[in-house]
């Protein structure tokens, strides 16, 4: 699936631009090792190098050491790190999927998985992860909201249900899976619940105040196994059906990040 990245400057002040991959150019890779192999499969020591070129399909990078005295058997390969650099930006950069399996009208349910159930027309990566990343000066402040459309029968789309999604509130960590709050009190997601179809603005799930949190990237986890997503399948004006079977229902959430402006100096 494709990600999404929603790049929000909090002023025409603060806007800033996405550096390039921070990064040297990539040489192409070329293997070297000291052991020469034969048609035969045989290895002989090579004290001058056998490059070998990429490494993979059965090409072996040798270290091999011949019997003579002195005889040290080296090898050596290439791999690449890379990175993309953002400066004075509030970016969106993945949000969460719910898979919620199968349950019964009139419960409520915990997280099953975070598959898609094979809708494609989403920004999400079928993860459970929720990521702002954090460049702007001083870290003036942000809040992230959520609204979800109803429930729609995939197989019937005029079947829908306002079924409600309940985020309960979790620890805001970094990339190193540390507190991101500049103080000794943990920084959470606030307690959350979408009713789908629900029209006015969208609930915030993250609301952080200027100076209270570090800069960087900021996660937010919604899996089986933290159990901080539930739905519940009341519908008030569902009437119920009086037929057996099984119905699969998708809703879309749209998350949005709104920016903090900072106070230009003077």
């Amino acid at each position: 699936m494709k990600l999404s990245k929603s790049v929000l400057a909090g002023s025409l002040a603060t806007a800033g631009i996405v550096l390039g991959a921070i990064a040297p150019a990539v040489t192409a890779q070329a293997a070297t090792g000291t052991g020469d192999q034969a048609a035969d499969g045989s290895v002989t020591y090579n004290k001058d190098g056998v490059d070998v070129g990429k490494l993979g399909s059965g090409k072996l990078a040798i270290a091999y050491a011949g019997d003579a005295e002195g005889q040290e058997g080296k090898a050596t390969a290439e791999s690449n790190a890379n990175v993309t650099v953002q400066s004075g930006l509030l970016t969106l950069d993945a949000v969460p999927d719910f898979g919620f399996a199968n349950a019964a009208e009139g419960t409520t349910v915990a997280l099953d998985n975070n598959d898609t159930n094979g809708n494609p027309a989403t920004d999400s990566q079928g993860k459970g992860v929720l990521t702002v990343t954090e460049s702007r000066a001083k870290e003036p402040g942000f809040t992230l909201g959520a609204s979800i459309t109803k429930f729609a029968n995939v197989d019937d789309s005029t079947d829908t249900k306002a079924y409600t999604l309940n985020l309960k509130p979790t620890e805001l960590k970094n990339d190193k899976g540390e507190s991101i709050a500049t103080g000794a009190t943990a920084l959470n997601t606030k307690d959350m619940s979408i009713t789908g179809g629900a029209t006015g603005t969208a609930d915030n799930l993250i609301d952080l105040e200027g100076g209270t949190y570090n800069a960087g990237p900021i996660n937010a986890s919604f899996t089986a196994d933290d159990k901080n997503a539930f739905l519940d399948l009341t519908d008030p004006s569902s009437t119920g059906s009086d037929k057996n079977g099984v119905k699969s229902y998708n809703a879309t959430i749209t998350w949005t990040l709104t920016s903090q402006p900072v106070v230009a100096a003077g």
